[in-house]
């Protein structure tokens, strides 16, 4: 127990110096992957941001970023930081309201990888413009997960691939836009030459995404319609950031929807494989509760994310 007080006292410690302008920072920066988009976002200079990230990373001795090429990183500790980040900043701003007297309301959104970084992202900032009394909570997950979340009523809405019609009862689906699959590889991958036959996987170890994403089941439809079978070397994952990494120190091959590495590609820190792929062309769009009224916040921000498609 005085061993647990006096780790408590030692984090709170190196807690006193932090500021919310480096944790805002911190956050607008996992989330948008560069420091200029974080510094845009925030209306601040670039040096600015990197200045901030530079004290919170002094301050928490941790290594918060990697840097690959243009787009940083969040490491391990990093990523264990931002739910609680998050948490800590809209605690803080309801306990401000609720101090004043003042109903915040709450819009929660649930938001698969392939839209997380630049859809949502972008009609966020945009409804964070136009309405800042709402309270904006995002959560990113597996497809499953968040859909049993929203039916439950613990999420307002859920963008992201179409899932199948089983997976949707109670709720309803409305399409935005078409995404299909994609496969993507480090710059300079063996496999960027020429159009990429699945065969030729078998030479490289997989990424996939986990069993409770929507995208699994085409992925796997995909792979055994052309007869292949993952090899031993894979791993399962979803998250963006966490892919890059690992792509950015092996030869490995992301079979994802194109929308969830499509930033990355922009940006040049993956390349996108000449895949033939016509046959995984899915939908992309705004799931919510069927039947139920929607709220004037919601509202607004299924426009917005109409807009940004």
């Amino acid at each position: 127990m005085q061993n647990r007080d006096y780790l408590c006292v030692f984090i709170m410690d190196k807690m006193s110096g932090l500021s919310l302008r480096q944790i805002r920072c911190f956050l607008a920066t996992c989330q948008s992957g560069t420091v200029a988009e974080a510094a845009r976002a925030l209306s601040i200079t670039q040096p600015a941001a990197s200045r901030r990230i530079a004290q919170m990373e002094d301050l928490l001795g941790l290594k918060l970023f990697d840097r690959v090429g243009r787009r940083m990183v969040p490491t391990q500790p990093a990523l264990r930081l931002v739910d609680a980040a998050e948490l800590a900043l809209s605690g803080l701003a309801g306990g401000i309201a609720a101090a004043k007297g003042i109903d915040i309301p709450v819009l929660r959104i649930g938001a698969l990888p392939t839209v997380a970084g630049g859809l949502v992202t972008k009609a966020v900032l945009r409804f964070r413009t136009e309405r800042p009394d709402t309270m904006i909570r995002i959560e990113t997950g597996m497809g499953v997960a968040l859909l049993e979340r929203l039916r439950n009523g613990q999420l307002d809405l859920v963008v992201g691939r179409m899932a199948g019609a089983d997976m949707l009862q109670g709720l309803a689906f409305e399409p935005l836009y078409q995404d299909r699959l994609g496969a993507f590889v480090r710059p300079g991958h063996p496999l960027t030459a020429g159009v990429s036959d699945p065969t030729m996987f078998t030479d490289f170890p997989l990424i996939l995404p986990p069993p409770d994403a929507v995208v699994r089941a085409t992925v796997d439809t995909f792979l055994a319609a052309r007869g292949y079978s993952p090899a031993r070397d894979w791993l399962e994952c979803a998250d963006p950031n966490v892919a890059v990494a690992l792509l950015a120190a092996t030869d490995a091959v992301w079979l994802i929807s194109y929308g969830a590495g499509e930033a990355s590609v922009a940006k040049g820190v993956l390349t996108a494989l000449n895949l033939k792929a016509d046959d995984t062309i899915g939908q992309i769009g705004l799931t919510t509760r069927a039947k139920e009224r929607q709220s004037p916040y919601l509202v607004a921000m299924c426009d917005m994310l109409r807009h940004e498609a």
